[in-house]
C-alpha cells in the first residue's frame, strides 16, 4: 500500500481539483505524479468528466456539421467531393479520412439498387399482358 501524501498536499490538490486544473498540470505544480492526483481525484470526486484519450481530430465538430449539411442538400455527392471541399477548407486529408469524417456524422455509402433495364418493347409487351388479364378472377 502506497504512504499517503501529507494531509497540506491532500488539500492543495482538492482545491485545484475543485478549480477544474488538469490533473498533469496538478502533478506538476505539487510534485506529484499525475496518477497519484487522478487516484485522489477518483477518492474525492465520484462525477467528474475526465477528458476524451486518443489523438485530437483535425476536423471541428462545427466543420463537420456543415460537411453533413452540404451532403444532405447534395451539394457534395461523393466522398471525393467531400476531401477536396476539406481541402478548401484547410484540412488536407486522405480519401480515407474524408470517408472517416462522413462515418463521424452517420453518413455511409449506400449500394444503388438493380433494377431490370425495360426497353420500349417490354413495356408494350407487359401492358398487352396487364390488359389481357385485367379481368381474372380467382376462380380463373
Amino acid at each position: 500500500m502506497p504512504k499517503k501524501l501529507p494531509s497540506d498536499i491532500q488539500n492543495s490538490i482538492k482545491a485545484l481539483l475543485e478549480n477544474g486544473v488538469d490533473p498533469a498540470v496538478i502533478g506538476k505544480r505539487v510534485g506529484v505524479h499525475r496518477n497519484t492526483v487522478n487516484r485522489y481525484a477518483n477518492k474525492w470526486i465520484h462525477d467528474r468528466i475526465r477528458k476524451r484519450g486518443g489523438r485530437p481530430s483535425i476536423v471541428a465538430e462545427s466543420t463537420r456539421r456543415y460537411i453533413k449539411r452540404q451532403v444532405l442538400t447534395g451539394c457534395l455527392k461523393t466522398a471525393k467531393d467531400v476531401q477536396m471541399k476539406l481541402e478548401e477548407l484547410g484540412h488536407p486529408m486522405s480519401y480515407q479520412s474524408a470517408i472517416n469524417v462522413l462515418h463521424s456524422v452517420e453518413i455511409y455509402a449506400e449500394i444503388k439498387k438493380k433494377k431490370p433495364l425495360l426497353t420500349e418493347k417490354h413495356k408494350k409487351a407487359r401492358l398487352a399482358w396487364a390488359k389481357k388479364h385485367q379481368y381474372w378472377t380467382v376462380h380463373d
